[in-house]
């Protein structure tokens, strides 16, 4: 199959969409197909490469940064070459910008026979700016209700996205199909030793919803109240950083802190290191549509804590993986660390949620099957 993927954002940057975008076109390659990823060109990267074994083509907008992702020159590439890519299916990533509807529409007017796959990333809590707020439920009723009426299929990566789509657009459940992120990596060590230091971990932006001050604050009563030897290290940038190392400051954790940045994806070892060697991970945060960090660190048979809202509520049932309310109280989650530390927790068996890359990406060829050659699998 010629597949055609469309995503706003640069998709060899960091971020759980960025990498399933990738991880999808990477596969599917492998197995045969002819994957194009046409994308926006926010960092004014090279117009096309060739990238883990697929083709990106990068869009630069003059307007785009400034209007929401709307972008007037991928309106005048697609005129122009869509019969040149000549795609069998079409998957658009993302929801949060007018890029994915723009290009939907267009699509749809110049080949309407052309199957569209739609996977949203929708988060609920994700926008921080006003605008972002308060033209939120306008965006929804007309742009948002457009490319979910025009997708063939909606593709989500929890239940909890599903939910909030069918509630949100009244989208048939038929028209939904649940398909979890995956690992590029399941450990098959034995218990990890412990060297009498705990070491936490968080992976991931740094956001205010992400709930990192919560982890700091929780390092905090570890260091200083329970007495024990503990460290944590934060994986990722993000625009809070400044307050989050002010408050280690205030705290005076700073000491007991790594701040190691993004992993590139060049560097996968380390980042697969860095999680073996962690006791533990955590992600606090105020809501996730799917949280492939946990995924991740449970692959690598660290055991976990999250907060019981959203789509973490879903690894739950996941040996090794541990859920606190929300807003999280520091004492609390002192004090489970401990325990998981104390009582030598033990990861897995993993359950079907979480599967390698080359095993979840069979499920979404099998979705373009069904739309492309439909008799055939009859």
């Amino acid at each position: 199959m010629k597949i055609l993927m469309i995503h706003y954002s640069e998709v060899t940057s960091p971020g759980g969409v960025h990498k399933t975008v990738v991880e999808m076109a990477k596969n599917l390659s492998k197995m045969g197909h002819e994957v194009t990823v046409l994308q926006g060109n926010p960092k004014g990267l090279s117009h096309e490469e060739t990238y883990e074994g697929f083709h990106i083509i990068r869009v630069k907008s003059r307007v785009a940064d400034h209007l929401y992702g709307f972008s007037p020159e991928i309106y005048s590439y697609l005129k122009k070459h869509f019969k040149e890519l000549n795609p069998d299916v079409i998957h658009v990533h993302g929801y949060h910008t007018l890029f994915s509807p723009e290009v939907s529409y267009l699509i749809k007017r110049i080949n309407p026979e052309v199957p569209i796959v739609f996977s949203p990333h929708f988060g609920v809590f994700s926008r921080s700016s006003f605008a972002g707020k308060h033209l939120w439920g306008m965006y929804n009723r007309s742009l948002g209700k457009s490319i979910i009426e025009t997708s063939d299929v909606i593709v989500t990566a929890s239940k909890f996205e599903s939910d909030n789509l069918m509630k949100l657009f009244k989208v048939d459940e038929k028209s939904v199909k649940v398909i979890p992120h995956g690992v590029d990596f399941i450990s098959t060590d034995k218990v990890k030793e412990k060297n009498g230091r705990i070491n936490l971990l968080y992976v991931g932006y740094l956001l205010e919803l992400k709930g990192i001050q919560w982890i700091i604050e929780a390092l905090h009563e570890l260091v200083y109240r329970r007495k024990v030897k503990a460290s944590l290290s934060i994986v990722g940038e993000g625009p809070y950083e400044a307050e989050l190392k002010k408050l280690a400051e205030t705290l005076d954790v700073s000491q007991f802190i790594q701040w190691e940045g993004f992993v590139p994806s060049s560097q996968s070892e380390r980042l697969r290191e860095i999680y073996r060697s962690s006791d533990v991970l955590l992600l606090l945060s105020q809501s996730e549509n799917y949280g492939i960090v946990v995924s991740e660190a449970l692959a690598s048979k660290t055991p976990v804590i999250v907060t019981k809202r959203t789509a973490l509520n879903e690894f739950l049932n996941e040996p090794g993986c541990f859920g606190v309310n929300y807003p999280p109280n520091p004492e609390e989650v002192a004090d489970l660390v401990l325990e998981i530390h104390e009582d030598g927790v033990e990861v897995g068996p993993l359950t079907q949620k979480i599967q390698m890359w080359d095993e979840i990406v069979k499920k979404y060829e099998e979705e373009y099957m069904i739309l492309v050659s439909p008799n055939e699998l009859e």
